[in-house]
């Protein structure tokens, strides 16, 4: 079965006419993977500013500490909503050079996040890896929502 084939055939399922077809299913989910980006937006922006010295004036450990249920349900949720969103339109994310660039820079956001650059800031590191680090971080997450909302004018 070819890509554009498979890509038909999850579009086509009930699930994807539900949401395609429904006058509410597809803005409610989309509504809950943008709050779910803001949220993650945020909660790396406080623990990176923090690595930075910028903003909250507690160790960038602390705020990582508090932030980590905040990110971790703002992945869940991006991640369940996203595959719903793209269920309801898979056909036209095939062609999108921009999906393509959202999922390459998720995966990579997320294995830098989670295998890099948490374990450095829960370790208490400091100095100008851990920076880079929150820099790299900002602006792999950053692509991300980016290519996410270049994906709707491409």
């Amino acid at each position: 079965m070819s890509l554009y084939k498979f890509a038909q055939a999850i579009e086509g399922s009930p699930l994807g006419q539900l949401i395609r077809q429904s006058d509410w299913a597809f803005p409610v989910i989309e509504i809950v993977h943008l709050v779910a980006l803001a949220t993650l937006g945020g909660a790396v922006l406080m623990i990176c500013l923090c690595v930075f010295g910028v903003g909250i004036k507690m160790p960038a450990k602390e705020v990582e500490a508090g932030a980590r249920p905040y990110v971790i349900g703002a992945v869940t949720a991006l991640i369940v909503t996203g595959v719903l969103l793209g269920v309801s339109e898979s056909v036209k994310l095939l062609d999108r050079e921009a999906f393509t660039i959202k999922m390459i820079a998720l995966a990579l956001a997320l294995l830098f996040t989670f295998l890099v650059f948490s374990p450095m800031v829960r370790r208490g590191a400091t100095g100008a890896g851990v920076r880079a680090a929150a820099g790299l971080t900002m602006i792999l997450w950053l692509t991300v929502a980016m290519a996410g909302r270049w994906i709707g004018f491409s």
